[in-house]
């Protein structure tokens, strides 16, 4: 499918926390499941989320909180409530969000990655840290057609040309403001 198109958008502003449970992470999920109103599980590889925030997993007992940004700084917000029982780090201005719209989505994003992108192995509410383009980055399954990439902001240039490299025979536009 590799003249099927490709929109990508860059998601910003974006207030991006990643907060590591220094207990059990389970119990980490838990509070993090009552404060927000969603199911957050300490399983490997899955995102959760509603219309105003995502909660993916970032590692083992570690995960990014995504939400527009609002009245409260979120990461003053996670600090508060979790005080001395997890390390909040705010990372909003030191990553990149790009989303990635379209039928070919998995097949351009496939070229740059070890992992099986397809529908049946990474179905919407999957995420993943992966190299992508020899770039760190961590994928979530937003959709059958949508996934976003999440990558560190220094790189985000070096990740851009990789893609128009990678991208020359897809249909894929680049909208938004620059990264």
């Amino acid at each position: 499918m590799a003249d099927a198109p490709v929109r990508i958008t860059r998601r910003a502003p974006l207030d991006i926390v990643q907060i590591a449970a220094f207990g059990d992470p389970l119990e980490t999920s838990e509070r993090l499941s009552k404060h927000f109103g969603v199911a957050v599980t300490p399983a490997a590889n899955c995102a959760i989320g509603n219309d105003d925030l995502t909660v993916l997993w970032h590692g083992p007992g570690q995960w990014l909180i995504v939400r527009a940004p609002g009245g409260t700084s979120l990461a003053d917000e996670l600090a508060s409530l979790f005080g001395e029982a997890a390390a909040v780090v705010d990372l909003g201005h030191a990553r990149s969000v790009l989303r990635f719209d379209g039928e070919g989505v998995r097949d351009l994003l496939a070229k740059g990655t070890s992992i099986d992108l397809r529908l049946a192995h990474f179905a919407p509410g999957a995420c993943a840290l992966t190299a992508l383009g020899k770039i760190g980055a961590l994928l979530h399954a937003v959709a059958p057609t949508t996934i976003d990439v999440y990558v560190p902001r220094t790189y985000s240039q070096a990740f851009i040309e990789w893609l128009e490299h990678t991208a020359r025979d897809v249909s894929a536009e680049i909208a938004g403001p620059p990264i």
